[in-house]
C-alpha cells in the first residue's frame, strides 16, 4: 500500500519531516509565506506537489518514506505567561512599584511628610535586584511584626534582636541576617528615619556577632561546573558531560549554547539572560566577543567585554539558526508539545487502518520572544544534569544524585570557570578582572583550595621538598 506524508507550512512555521530509510531529515522550509515546489529546499521530498487551496505540500511515495516524526518550529505563537510565585505579586509590577507598595504598608500613621524627590532619587540609584531584596526583606520583617503583635517602623532595637534571634531558631544564615538589617536600615533612611538608626543599636551589632560566632561566617558556596577534559579532573558533574547531554533538537540546541557561552564568558545569571544578538562580535578566526553594557558591578553601564571559543560560536549559530533568531534577546523559552495520539488519529483517518506504530509523532516547538527567567535557567541545568547522569556521562553514587543536582544554582557556570583558571595556576587578581569579581578577596573564597595548591608556598616549596 502506498501512503502519503503531509508536511505542514505555514507563515511563522518551520517544518522538517523525518522519513523512514534515511538518516537525514528533510530539510527546513522557509519561514515566510508559501514553498516554491522548485525550491532546492524541497529537493529531499519526492515529487512534492502543492495544493494552491491549502499551506500544504503532498508528497507521494512509497512505503519506506512515510514521515515517522514530524518536527514542527513556531516562531509565531505566543507561550502561556508563568503567573509569580510571589503571594500577591504581580508580575507587571516594576521594582520601583513593588517596593513603594511595600513602604507603603510599612509608614506609621504619624509619619512627618517625606521628600517625593528625595524617595525618586534614592530609587534610581538603586539596582532592580536591590529594590526586589529589600521589598522581599521588609515583607518578611512585616510578616514577624504582625505574628508577634509588634510595631513595624520605627523599629525597636530590642524588637529587632527578638527578630534576629527567630531567623536563626528558623535556620537563617549569617549573611540572610545581616542583609534583614541592612535592608531595615534602608527603608527607616527612605523614610526620613534616620536620626537615631535602630538598626546601629550596639545591641542589634552585638546580636549579628553573636550569631556569626555561633554559626561561622563561612557561606554556602554554589556547586561547580567545571569544565572537565583538558582542564584537569573534575568530579561529580562538568560542563563537558552537560553538553554531550544535550540533545539535537531546538530544546537542546538553546541548553548547549546556553552552558557553553556562560562558561567561556562566566557571566552572573542576570548577565546570561540579557544577552541580546547585537551584543554578538564574531571575529575572523571563528572567535568571538561578547558585549556586556552593564552588570551587577557596573552599574553606571561603562561595559566589558568578555571571549567566546569558536565552539561556543558555533553553538550560539546553530541555535539561531533553528530557532529563527534574527535579532533582540538570545536565550529564549522553548515550549515543547510532543503529541502521539492525536497523530494516530490523524493517519487513520487518512489511511483507514489501526497502524500505532505507523502513526507520526508530532513534535511542535514554540519559540517564545521573553527572555529565559533566573528559575528557567536553574531548572535548565538541573534537567541536562539528570540526563547525563542517565546517559552513564557522569561517575555518581546513586545516592548522592539528588543532593548534587540540587547544589546546581546559576553561579555554578561561573564557579566553575573561577576554579579552573585557579587550576590553571592563574593569580587571583587576574581572575577578579577577567570575570569581574567585586575584588580579588570575593574570587579567592570560591578557589581556596586550588589556589593553595598553586600558591607562593607550593611553587616555592615543591622544589625542594618532594
Amino acid at each position: 500500500m502506498v501512503r502519503t506524508g503531509a508536511l505542514l507550512i505555514r507563515t511563522g512555521w518551520r517544518g522538517r519531516a523525518v522519513y523512514e530509510g534515511s538518516n537525514t531529515p528533510a530539510p527546513s522550509t522557509p519561514d515566510q509565506g508559501k514553498p516554491d515546489p522548485t525550491s532546492p529546499s524541497l529537493g529531499d521530498v519526492p515529487h512534492a506537489a502543492l495544493d494552491d487551496t491549502s499551506d500544504t505540500i503532498v508528497s507521494e511515495a512509497s512505503e519506506q518514506a512515510v514521515p515517522t516524526t514530524l518536527l514542527v518550529v513556531r516562531t509565531d505563537a505566543v507561550l502561556p505567561k508563568r503567573r509569580s510565585r510571589r503571594a500577591g505579586g504581580d508580575d507587571a509590577a516594576t521594582p520601583d512599584a513593588r517596593l513603594l507598595t511595600v513602604l507603603g504598608r510599612v509608614a506609621p500613621a504619624d509619619l512627618p511628610p517625606v521628600s517625593a524627590l528625595g524617595v525618586e532619587t534614592a530609587l534610581e540609584a538603586m539596582a532592580d535586584a536591590s529594590k526586589l531584596a529589600i521589598a522581599a526583606d521588609l515583607d518578611c520583617w512585616l510578616d514577624w511584626c504582625a505574628g508577634e503583635r509588634r510595631r513595624a517602623c520605627p523599629a525597636d532595637p530590642e524588637d529587632l534582636v527578638r527578630y534576629l534571634r527567630a531567623l536563626e531558631a528558623d535556620g537563617k544564615k549569617p549573611a540572610t541576617l545581616a542583609r534583614r538589617i541592612a535592608s531595615l536600615a534602608t527603608v527607616h533612611r527612605l523614610l526620613g528615619l534616620d536620626d537615631a538608626l535602630p538598626t546601629s543599636a550596639p545591641m542589634v551589632r552585638n546580636a549579628l556577632r553573636g550569631n556569626r560566632r555561633r554559626q561561622g561566617a563561612a557561606q554556602r558556596q554554589a556547586a561547580p561546573l567545571r569544565f572537565g577534559g583538558g582542564l584537569g579532573e573534575a568530579g561529580g558533574f562538568t560542563l563537558s558531560a552537560l553538553l554531550s547531554a544535550c540533545t539535537g533538537d531546538v530544546q537542546g540546541l538553546r541548553d548547549a549554547a546556553l552552558l557553553s557561552l556562560g562558561y567561556d564568558a562566566g557571566l552572573r545569571v542576570s548577565e546570561l539572560i540579557a544577552v541580546s544578538v547585537t551584543d554578538l562580535g564574531p571575529q575572523p578566526d571563528g572567535t568571538g566577543l561578547l558585549h556586556l553594557p552593564r552588570s551587577k558591578t557596573d552599574q553606571e553601564g561603562i561595559g566589558a567585554w568578555a571571549w567566546l571559543s569558536a565552539d561556543t560560536m558555533r553553538r550560539v549559530a546553530a541555535w539561531r539558526a533553528e530557532g529563527a533568531i534574527a535579532d533582540g534577546v538570545l536565550f529564549r523559552r522553548v515550549g515543547v508539545d510532543r503529541r502521539r495520539q492525536r497523530s494516530k488519529e490523524l493517519a487513520d483517518a487518512r489511511w483507514g487502518d489501526e497502524d500505532t506504530e505507523a502513526a507520526a509523532l508530532l513534535v511542535t516547538y514554540t519559540v517564545g520572544d521573553a527572555p529565559l527567567s533566573r528559575q528557567g535557567v536553574t531548572g535548565i541545568y538541573r534537567r541536562i544534569a539528570l540526563a547525563a547522569f542517565n546517559a552513564g556521562l557522569v561517575e555518581l553514587p546513586a545516592g548522592d544524585l539528588e543532593a548534587a543536582i540540587a547544589a546546581l544554582s546559576t553561579h555554578s557556570l561561573r564557579v566553575g570557570l573561577t576554579q579552573d583558571l585557579f587550576a590553571a595556576g592563574e593569580d587571583g587578581a587576574g581572575i577578579a578582572l577577567t570575570l569581574r569579581w567585586s575584588s580579588p578577596s570575593t574570587a579567592l573564597r570560591y578557589g581556596r583550595r586550588l589556589q593553595a595548591q598553586s600558591g607562593v608556598a607550593a611553587r616555592v616549596l615543591s622544589r625542594v621538598r618532594t
